[in-house]
């Protein structure tokens, strides 16, 4: 059985229906229901959505169901990759490793070729597209994989890029400076030439987390998506540009066109998952020349700014992308965790302090994986990397920073940080070695004062549902 969202989405249902919440009422694309998401990410709850009953802008109901939040809760994406979420850095970066080559399929048997409309035929506007924050210049597409090819190679980049859909068939196109898929662009204008383009939406959660996979460049995510997957990833021709630029098979939606030379225009404000809104910047464009997708097309949408967009969007494949680099240079490294707290900005690193210095070389070989990366704390093996009650604690009462702190100046920085001087993408990057004095000599104790903690032969045999009924514990008042 092939792997898509539907199989995934009938997969969970029938083992376990609770993560699941069907909305059957009508809600308007624009605002609506990113105003759901953003309410239950207040109460902490993150059940994947499928809105059955979409609205246009136009006063319309869509043909087509919206789902979205199935990247939201650290468990559930733990457990479609098949990873232990106190493992992911770790586990994650073993499959994208274990890379296993796509396939091609004839047209007939794609699913995402079902319907194919040309140049005049085409109407995104007729696609359930959101609308997002109350800044936001109109309908976004912000689960699109934008795929182009290194015209000197050949090779294939997918990136998860914005995309504002301005006119049934013409599009912004927000590539971040510093990405593959903008290194895809100057190429092709260099040669003096329209960049071919692809985006398509809509897969099985695995596949769009092995597309997310931090690699060289240039290097195709399609092996990664096997990988991540545990298959074969199924690729079909493109309708306008056949096999030179080839798309998942088993996609729901498939937009195709060009990003045309030289060609910038006004693009946002947006709302982005910093959770601030972005400014209106100068982007470029994608003229779109026609789109294939099944019948009854399922439309993915992510909640950018919203929890979301940071688990298994982005948090996963930068937890295995660290831990693949600095591991790599310290075999002191333990774990790494990146925390919705920090947006992708945050990292604690878990060491094994043998040797003074440790945590310090642990922050400076992070900073340079990511340009994202702004703040990394680096802890004991003692502490849960996953408590940031823990991590904080560890903070207060490990560090000195006149001599704990590490201050980078002038770093590159990713430019949608809003305490960054505009315009420009150089800031402050630095870290804090929150852990304690290594062991005065090999096999000798450490230190530093002990911790409090009850007999592990108490902590061992104590249970606390031996005392209270577990369906109380949420009644319970919460202390933050």
């Amino acid at each position: 059985m092939q792997k898509n969202l539907r199989t995934y989405l009938k997969q969970l249902e029938h083992n376990n229906p609770h993560a699941i919440l069907r909305i059957d009422r009508p809600l308007k694309v624009a605002y609506e229901i990113t105003t759901l998401r953003r309410k239950l990410d207040a109460l902490k709850k993150y059940p994947i959505i499928i809105i059955q009953r979409p609205i246009l802008d136009n006063g319309k109901e869509s043909p087509f169901p919206v789902v979205t939040n199935f990247a939201a809760s650290r468990q559930l994406c733990a457990e479609i990759l098949g990873v232990d979420p106190r493992r992911v850095a770790m586990d994650y970066a073993a499959k994208v490793a274990d890379r296993i080559a796509p396939v091609v399929v004839p047209r007939d048997e794609a699913p995402v070729k079902q319907v194919l409309e040309r140049g005049e035929e085409v109407n995104l506007l007729k696609f359930p597209i959101l609308t997002h924050n109350y800044m936001d210049p109109g309908p976004y597409i912000c689960a699109g994989f934008v795929t182009c090819v290194d015209p000197d190679t050949g090779i294939d980049n997918t990136s998860l890029q914005r995309i504002w859909v301005k006119h049934p068939r013409r599009t912004g196109y927000w590539a971040a400076v510093s990405s593959h898929n903008m290194q895809n662009i100057l190429k092709w204008w260099k040669r003096g030439k329209n960049m071919p383009v692809a985006v398509w939406i809509g897969h099985h959660p695995a596949a769009i987390a092995g597309g997310q996979s931090r690699l060289t460049y240039p290097e195709s995510h399609y092996p990664a998506m096997g990988g991540v997957m545990g298959k074969p990833l199924q690729l079909v021709p493109t309708e306008t540009f056949g096999d030179e630029l080839m798309v998942p098979a088993e996609a729901e939606i498939v937009i195709e066109g060009y990003v045309p030379r030289n060609v910038f225009e006004a693009e946002g404000p947006f709302g982005e998952y910093t959770g601030y809104i972005g400014p209106q910047r100068p982007s470029t464009v994608i003229e779109v020349s026609c789109v294939t997708y099944r019948r009854d097309a399922i439309y993915h949408d992510v909640g950018v700014g919203l929890v979301d967009t940071l688990v298994m969007l982005g948090n996963f494949q930068l937890e295995a992308r660290i831990y693949s680099v600095v591991k790599s240079v310290l075999s002191e490294l333990m774990n790494v965790y990146v925390p919705i707290s920090g947006r992708r900005n945050h990292v604690y690193l878990q060491v094994k302090k043998t040797r003074p210095g440790i945590g310090k070389d642990a922050i400076m070989a992070t900073l340079p994986c990511d340009s994202r990366i702004k703040h990394v704390i680096a802890v004991d093996e003692d502490v849960n990397l996953f408590n940031e009650g823990d991590v904080m604690w560890s903070v207060a009462y490990r560090t000195q920073w006149d001599k704990d702190l590490v201050v980078v100046k002038g770093s590159a920085a990713f430019p949608l940080d809003p305490s960054l001087s505009t315009p420009g993408n150089v800031g402050t990057r630095g870290g804090i070695d929150a852990t304690a004095p290594p062991p005065i000599g090999i096999g000798l104790p450490r230190f530093y004062q002990m911790i409090n903690k009850t007999p592990e032969n108490v902590d061992d045999t104590m249970k606390v549902e031996d005392y209270l009924q577990t369906e109380t514990l949420a009644k319970y008042p919460d202390s933050f």
